[in-house]
């Protein structure tokens, strides 16, 4: 008997440890988040935190205080944090301060410990942006499978004054897909060049032929990726990338590789002056690996023969995924924009491409359905514009957060309201998670 209650006795014991356990670790706990510039506090007060579970299925947003720490009560678990600041434009130049912090354990014990802490980066705005990309494809014709030689990107002017454009260049950095293996991190998981003045470009750089092209204010140039025809003669689910005020990534010259790719073609609607051309530096059998899954892609700006000359300095090259797949050290102070893709239901085993004073996160894209990535507007930048009054539309429909989760937060249909002869301004803080959704139908897509 006495064995018996023993063992009922150690049975309740454990039972009301773990009953005491669990709640312990269902209990709120206080912990703070402290936003810091270039190592010290950023002592702006309201500025809005935002802190989500691992899963990013719950979250919680607080306001920070004339410390610039954020105060929230949750429980214990694994979380994300971000915040963004943003300042009024000054003399046409806006300036948002963006930070993230992936890597948030809040532990029960974490309550009265040192604050967490958000890494602000300073970014300033630029006139050409990367507005939408194209990359995944749609249907083919019979429904059965997949078409993806109808690639494009869109480069817009996001300011009022005229921006030249003469100087442009546009790159991918290698792996080519956020879900290969990745040697540029160490065992560590450490992006070997984060704190590096490069990143590693890949395949070949292009550039404009034209010697000098104005985009003029709000405006936008469609650039073809490598056929730059009517898609919709051979696939109606696809678009029409023949028109004559439209740009094609020309092969020729790039090299015997580029030259014989037979996904290459143009309509004789585009004129030769809106070839682009480039130098390539890796053996890339099909062309420019304009991955159709998930490209990190870039625009920088640079002259075109220090462009073609660094193209062509084996001293810049970088081996690290060996030979096959050599890289160019592209130097970061020459990104003017860099967007990140990750493939739908990829996140888990993807990496980031990007160091984080480049592009801080990534944009989920489903591929094959017609899907394109799509910058967001800045609501508040958009609204105050004087010339915009009457003229926005808005309950956006066209994101896809009825079928696979996102869509553009400020409810402004951007494409609507430049029909209707809207000034939009897009957002700008360098985390493409914040700057872009997947939208349902490519703009092109009549």
């Amino acid at each position: 008997m006495k064995k018996i209650f023993s063992i009922l006795t150690l049975a309740a014991i454990l039972l009301l440890s773990a009953s005491c356990e669990k709640r312990e670790r269902q209990e709120p706990v206080s912990i703070k988040i402290q936003l810091q510039f270039e190592e010290a506090a950023f002592t702006v007060e309201g500025i809005t935190v935002t802190l989500s579970d691992a899963g990013e299925t719950t979250s919680y947003e607080q306001t920070t205080d004339n410390s610039g720490a954020a105060t929230f009560m949750v429980p214990a678990g694994n979380y994300k944090a971000t915040a963004v600041y943003k300042i009024a434009p000054q003399d046409g130049e806006r300036i948002a301060y963006n930070g993230r912090a992936n890597e948030i354990v809040v532990k029960p014990t974490s309550g009265g410990s040192a604050p967490f802490l958000i890494n602000l980066l300073k970014v300033v705005s630029q006139q050409v942006i990367i507005k939408e990309v194209y990359n995944a494809g749609c249907l083919s014709a019979d429904g059965q499978g997949s078409y993806a030689s109808d690639q494009y990107f869109v480069i817009y002017n996001n300011s009022a004054e005229d921006a030249d454009a003469s100087n442009l260049v546009f790159g991918i950095t290698d792996p080519y897909e956020s879900y290969s293996a990745n040697a540029y991190y160490d065992e560590g998981g450490n992006l070997l060049y984060e704190h590096e003045s490069w990143i590693p470009a890949g395949g070949a750089l292009w550039w404009f032929k034209e010697e000098h092209i104005i985009l003029p204010p709000y405006s936008q140039i469609v650039i073809a990726v490598s056929s730059a025809t009517n898609h919709t003669a051979v696939n109606p689910n696809s678009v029409d990338l023949s028109k004559a005020e439209y740009y094609w990534m020309c092969n020729v010259g790039l090299g015997q590789m580029y030259d014989r790719a037979r996904k290459y073609a143009v309509d004789d609607n585009i004129p030769q002056s809106h070839y682009l051309t480039g130098k390539a530096f890796a053996m890339t059998p099909s062309g420019w690996p304009f991955s159709t899954a998930s490209p990190a892609f870039f625009l920088g700006r640079m002259p075109r023969a220090e462009a073609e000359a660094l193209c062509l300095d084996s001293d810049n090259y970088d081996k690290t995924l060996g030979a096959m797949f050599t890289c160019i050290k592209f130097p970061k102070a020459n990104i003017v924009d860099a967007l990140e893709i990750w493939t739908k239901g990829n996140e888990e085993r993807s990496h980031g491409r990007f160091s984080a004073d480049v592009n801080s996160n990534y944009v989920s894209l489903a591929t094959a359905l017609g899907y394109s990535v799509y910058r967001n507007v800045d609501k508040e930048a958009t609204e105050a514009l004087p010339e915009n009054a009457g003229k926005l539309v808005y309950n956006y429909a066209d994101g896809t957060d009825d079928v696979e989760g996102t869509t553009d937060p400020s409810g402004i249909d951007a494409e609507a309201s430049i029909a209707n002869g809207a000034h939009i301004i897009f957002s700008e803080t360098n985390d493409s998670f914040i700057d872009y959704h997947q939208r349902k139908v490519a703009t092109l897509k009549k």
